[in-house]
């Protein structure tokens, strides 16, 4: 979906999450360094803060950052900033409530223990909007069609809430087999 709204020479930004771990396998990107992501340094709340730089060194080009709710809460006030300077960036912000990854870990690896992985969320949509950011909510694959070609071209900031439930794990998909020698 992503993929067919985002202009070819547009950039994603992903973090700490199960979404911009798929996007960076999955999604096809047509030029060097379109892809930003922390590597494999763990860097939660990476994403947003680091989508409204790489937008005020792109101007013309579209920028979208994958986040998290935990992680885009690590710098979500940054909304404020991206309105005064009118950065016209766009968020994507995966709700599930948790920090998702490290709770499944919790359930699974340890018997159901979970501890401090549970979120009390905003509402999103609201929140952005007390900023005097566009806040959009996305509840299937047409209504984040839809949100993304109401966000991009904009001189102001996007946010689009994606509810979502538990995520499976994205593990065995990001290590796979080599198959050349």
């Amino acid at each position: 979906m992503l993929r067919e709204e985002l202009p070819r020479d547009g950039f994603v930004v992903g973090e700490s999450t199960q979404m911009a771990y798929m996007a960076r396998i999955g999604m096809p990107f047509y030029s060097p360094r379109s892809y930003v992501s922390p590597g494999y340094q763990g860097t939660l709340g990476y994403g947003f803060p680091t989508s409204l730089g790489l937008k005020v060194v792109n101007p013309d080009k579209e920028v979208v950052s994958i986040s998290g709710d935990g992680g885009f809460l690590f710098g979500g006030s940054e909304l404020s900033t991206a309105v005064q300077h009118r950065i016209g960036s766009v968020t994507l912000v995966f709700n599930d409530g948790a920090y998702g990854n490290v709770k499944r870990s919790q359930i699974h690896k340890y018997g159901g223990r979970v501890i401090g992985t549970d979120l009390h969320n905003p509402d999103f949509v609201k929140y952005a909007e007390s900023f005097g950011v566009q806040g959009l909510r996305a509840t299937n694959p047409e209504e984040l069609q839809a949100a993304l070609k109401q966000s991009f071209g904009r001189d102001l900031p996007t946010l689009v809430e994606i509810p979502v439930s538990e995520l499976p794990s994205p593990w065995h998909l990001m290590h796979l087999p080599q198959v050349r020698g």
